[in-house]
């Protein structure tokens, strides 16, 4: 981590920087710079298009805690050394990853072009679980560079998810003094059955192999993206390639599958058996899972994380550009996801069989009618 020089030449102060700001940052790389264009500035994070002599790059500047940066830079750095299909970061003229100010930090990394990759093209999310496994693979051994922070979530799936039935039985109650109220009416309809699948989930967290594959992934180092979308990914060569990475933590892999999972499902607006067995089939000849494992995953898919999200979003007023009539929309949805999602969920040996390139029938896949 290099930090940024603090002789009267330049304030970072602000928000996003100015063009004199921005070229006191660049003199910090090995590159020479031509022109810089903004693409975005919200929620903390700025992101500039810089041409150089070098080639085209991307600049972010992150309102986040410098050492948390360097972790996360640290992680894209291993992955790179890896050999994962990721944009090249650029080290400081210093050898530093990161630019470090007192609250926030820069990066600097390639620009990548490459085809926009779509939850709706089932090809494209076939390619991203693949990526996925090789993210996992890769992440392997990952040692945090000196000063960097940490994040893990690894040790506290049970409180997260004791934390989320709550919240629902709250909204429960909220929800019945809104007699008249659309989305409550709906909310009261599915929360019973949303928080008897929670509590399963909570219980099955206590099977031994939950904590046999925590202590492999803290033995491991690896970490996950945390919050898995294929926005940041472009299709390029035929396969996925990471534009840039914004976040890891260090948990289980099936995080970030459950999470892709769910997004492409809920775009769909229903659970699509065909495809999840699929996805899960490019992610197992990557980075292949045991059966314990896998029913760790289902665990994680049987609880009702949309309906919670929705939920938390609507009552705690969240989403304020948000109409009625939206919040309707995304709540019907994510109903008929959860409640489609429970055939799969109970066809474990079926699917973990297929997935594993066991004998596919009629009773143990969902592929075998379409394929008759």
């Amino acid at each position: 981590m290099e930090d940024l020089a603090d002789d009267g030449d330049f304030s970072l102060a602000h928000e996003t920087a100015n063009l004199e700001e921005l070229k006191q940052i660049l003199r910090y790389y090995p590159v020479e710079p031509i022109s810089v264009h903004l693409i975005f500035s919200r929620q903390g994070r700025t992101k500039w298009r810089v041409q150089t002599k070098q080639g085209t790059m991307m600049l972010r500047q992150e309102f986040i805690r410098p050492d948390r940066m360097l972790y996360i830079a640290g992680a894209h750095w291993h992955l790179q050394e890896k050999g994962m299909p990721i944009a090249k970061l650029i080290r400081t003229r210093n050898n530093g990853l990161i630019l470090a100010g007192e609250d926030h930090a820069y990066v600097l990394y390639e620009d990548i072009e490459g085809e926009t990759m779509l939850y709706y093209d089932k090809e494209q999310t076939k390619k991203t679980m693949a990526f996925i496994g090789q993210f996992h693979n890769a992440s392997k051994g990952y040692v945090q560079p000196e000063g960097s922070k940490k994040r893990s979530r690894i040790d506290k799936w049970h409180k997260l998810y004791r934390w989320k039935i709550q919240e629902l039985e709250g909204y429960k109650k909220l929800a019945q003094d809104y007699t008249t109220d659309q989305f409550s009416i709906l909310f009261l309809q599915q929360v019973d059955l949303m928080l008897e699948r929670a509590k399963e989930a909570l219980a099955e967290l206590d099977n031994p192999e939950f904590s046999k594959w925590t202590n492999e992934v803290f033995e491991s180092k690896m970490f996950c993206q945390q919050d898995f979308t294929m926005a940041r990914l472009i299709e390029k060569d035929g396969a996925a390639y990471m534009r840039d990475l914004h976040s890891v933590n260090a948990d289980l892999p099936s995080r970030d599958i459950r999470i892709l999972m769910n997004k492409v499902m809920k775009k769909l607006a229903v659970w699509d058996h065909e495809l999840a067995e699929e996805m899960l089939v490019h992610y197992d000849q990557i980075h292949p899972l045991t059966e314990g494992q896998y029913r760790i995953l289902w665990t994680d898919l049987k609880f009702p994380h949309l309906f919670c999200a929705i939920a938390h979003k609507y009552y705690l007023s969240q989403k304020r550009s948000w109409s009625d009539e939206k919040y309707l929309m995304h709540i019907r949805n994510i109903i008929a996801v959860e409640n489609s999602k429970e055939e799969f969920l109970m066809n474990f040996d079926g699917i973990f069989k297929a997935i594993k390139g066991g004998v596919i029938n009629d009773e143990t896949s969902f592929r075998a009618e379409s394929d008759s």
